[in-house]
């Protein structure tokens, strides 16, 4: 679980404070958007939070199990527009990912959150 809560909006960018499993214990992180460019980024992580690293090889067995369960199933396969080929790693703060992905779903949406949770299993 993750927590958000708005820092401030300001004409040219919106910050927002994070804490992994709501711990206001520890350092929060800082997650800001970019308005004039729309990009959501990572200020400083969250002294919780975690580094995780994908390597390509292991996303791309990913794929490969995925489009074989499909042609079990009597599926097509996807397709390399639906799901690429990795050709980079995935390198992801664990915690932020999951509070910039409902920030930005929200704010593509037309909706700046005041605050948030997100929790998975």
């Amino acid at each position: 679980m993750v927590t958000f809560k708005l820092l401030y909006k300001a004409e040219k960018e919106i910050r927002y404070e994070y804490f992994p499993e709501n711990d206001k214990n520890s350092s929060a992180g800082i997650i800001g958007i970019n308005i004039d460019e729309e990009k959501i980024f990572i200020v400083q992580p969250a002294e919780r939070d975690s580094l995780r690293h994908i390597p390509a090889s292991e996303l791309n067995e990913l794929r490969d199990s995925i489009n074989e369960m499909r042609k079990e199933n009597g599926e097509p396969p996807l397709t390399e527009a639906e799901l690429p080929t990795a050709t980079e790693d995935d390198v992801f703060y664990y915690y932020a990912s999951h509070a910039m992905s409902k920030i930005a779903e929200a704010y593509d949406e037309g909706t700046v959150l005041e605050q948030g949770t997100v929790a998975w299993y």
